[in-house]
């Protein structure tokens, strides 16, 4: 009896656990692919917000990524060092972070560039993408002017332009 109550809940736990995952991949800006531009995969990701959302993403990510970053959070992004040196191909980075980017991931990725605003980075990563890589905007951190759907609209609103072209 205890044996077959402990695989009901397990199983409940499992069913819980796989519409949680599914419902957190159809979240707006979380994860969100938005097309394929030249053999190159856009996805949004700006409510990553956190280090640990962001190394979640990755995570799920095996080709190679031109990684939009940044905000005004402040953030301590070590451990995601070893997720940057195994996926990342280039970091483009947004905001006050742009320093602290760079230097943290200084010998794990060997391609960094600034960008002044969300026009300029998609425009960069449009420019240096390759086929088959994916352009990920996953902040890591917090931005003390805009929310992440304001920051995720404005990606959305650049990728959508790139596809007009």
């Amino acid at each position: 009896m205890a044996s077959g109550i402990s695989s009901k809940i397990l199983e409940i736990r499992k069913e819980s656990i796989k519409n949680s995952m599914g419902n957190l991949q159809s979240m707006p800006h979380r994860q969100h692919y938005l097309g394929t531009i030249d053999g190159v995969m856009y996805y949004d990701d700006s409510q990553a917000e956190n280090v640990n959302a962001t190394w979640f993403t990755f995570e799920n990510i095996v080709n190679p990524v031109v990684w939009i970053v940044g905000g005004n959070g402040h953030n301590n992004y070590s451990e995601l060092i070893p997720t940057a040196k195994k996926s990342v191909r280039a970091i483009i980075s947004l905001g006050e972070e742009k320093e602290n980017i760079q230097m943290t991931f200084k010998g794990a990725v060997n391609e960094f560039y600034e960008a002044k605003d969300m026009e300029e980075a998609v425009s960069i990563a449009s420019i240096i993408a390759e086929e088959n890589d994916i352009v990920l905007f996953s902040p890591a951190c917090k931005d003390n002017v805009m929310d992440y759907s304001e920051r995720g609209a404005q990606f959305e609103q650049e990728v959508s332009k790139l596809m007009k072209e």
